[in-house]
C-alpha cells in the first residue's frame, strides 16, 4: 500500500514545466517517436532549440512524430529523424558517426528503453532489458562523449542525460546479489526471470554507467577537474507511457486504463523532468534529478 500511496502522491504533484530557452542548441533525444521521448522533443522544439534529432528505430514512426511536433509547435525545419536501433551495435556506431558531423552537439537525452515481460536474448547473447537499457546505453554514451566534449565553449557546457528510474534504489540486497562476482551475468539468467527485477536491475547498472561517464567527462586541463560535459541522470516518475507495451490482451488493457489514470503522471508531465534535468548546469554532474530535487 505504501508504494501505491507514493505513486498516487507523485501523480497528483507533477514537476514544474521548464521554460528555459534552447535557442542555438542541437539536441538528440533517443526513443522519441512516442511517450516521454516524444513529449521531451516537443518541449525542446517549443522552447526554440535550433535542431532536435529524433533518434528512433522505425523511421516511418519517427516521420509521423516529426509531423506532429511541427504541427503542434508551428515550427518547421527544426526536427530531423535519424535511425538508431539500440539492439544493434552497428546502428549505434553509425548513429554516433553521423552525430560527429554536426557543427556542435549540446544536449543528448538517452531515453530509449524497454521493459520485457519475458526473457528474450539479444543478438549479442544478453537479456534484452540488460542489453538496451544498460549495455547499449553505455556504448552510445562512450561514442557521443567526444563530440559533446568538442562542443564545449565558454558560454556552453554540453549535457548528456540518462533517463533512469528511482526504483533502482529498490534493488534488494540479497546474498545472491552481494556475493555475485559478475552482476551482468547475474541479470542474464533465464531461470526464474522476473520482468520487474530485470528492469530495476538494468536501471541500477545504468547508474554506474552514468557515474563512469561522469568521470570520463572531466576536463584534463582543469585543475579542479571540472567537467567538459555535464553527465547526469533523471527519473520522470511513474508515467503513463507505453514502456510495458509487451503486455497484451484485454485484461492488461483494462488494468492499464485504471492504473494509469489513478497512479501515473501523463507523459507530458514526466517529460518535464527530462527537459529541466538538462538545465541544471555543473551542479548536476554525476547526480540524479527526481521530482524537482537534485540528489546524490
Amino acid at each position: 500500500m505504501s508504494r501505491l500511496f507514493e505513486l498516487f502522491t507523485q501523480a497528483w504533484s507533477p514537476p514544474s514545466n521548464p521554460k528555459t530557452s534552447f535557442k542555438g542548441k542541437n539536441v538528440i533525444v533517443t526513443g522519441s517517436n512516442t511517450g516521454l521521448g516524444f513529449e521531451a522533443a516537443l518541449k525542446f522544439v517549443g522552447n526554440d532549440a535550433s535542431l532536435v534529432i529524433l533518434a528512433v528505430r522505425d523511421l516511418k514512426k519517427g516521420d509521423h512524430a516529426k509531423s506532429l511536433i511541427e504541427e503542434r509547435t508551428g515550427k518547421k525545419d527544426r526536427v530531423e529523424v535519424w535511425q538508431l536501433d539500440m539492439n544493434s551495435y552497428d546502428s549505434i556506431q553509425d548513429f554516433a558517426n553521423r552525430a560527429s558531423t554536426l557543427d556542435h552537439l549540446d544536449v543528448a537525452v538517452f531515453n530509449a528503453g524497454v521493459f520485457m515481460p519475458t526473457f528474450e536474448e539479444s543478438t549479442y547473447g544478453w537479456e534484452q532489458t540488460l542489453q538496451i537499457n544498460t549495455l547499449s546505453t553505455a556504448m552510445l554514451g562512450l561514442l557521443l562523449l567526444p563530440k559533446l566534449k568538442a562542443s564545449k565553449t565558454e558560454s556552453n557546457l554540453p549535457v548528456l542525460e540518462i533517463v533512469t528510474s528511482g526504483n533502482y534504489q529498490r534493488v534488494v540486497n540479497s546474498d545472491k546479489l552481494l556475493e555475485a562476482e559478475d552482476l551482468l551475468r547475474l541479470y542474464n539468467n533465464s531461470k526464474d526471470y522476473k520482468a520487474s527485477v530485470a528492469y530495476v536491475g538494468s536501471k541500477l547498472l545504468v547508474m554506474y554507467v552514468m557515474r563512469t561517464l561522469a568521470l570520463l567527462a572531466k576536463s584534463s586541463t582543469s585543475p579542479d577537474g571540472q567537467p567538459d560535459v555535464v553527465v547526469t541522470s533523471v527519473c520522470p516518475g511513474g508515467a503513463a507511457s507505453d514502456l510495458a507495451r509487451g503486455y497484451r490482451g484485454s485484461a492488461a488493457k483494462i488494468y492499464r486504463a485504471i492504473f494509469f489514470s489513478l497512479f501515473l503522471r501523463t507523459t507530458e508531465q514526466g517529460a518535464r523532468s527530462l527537459v529541466s534535468g538538462v538545465t541544471l548546469g555543473e551542479e548536476a554532474h554525476g547526480k540524479f534529478w527526481q521530482h524537482d530535487i537534485l540528489k546524490m
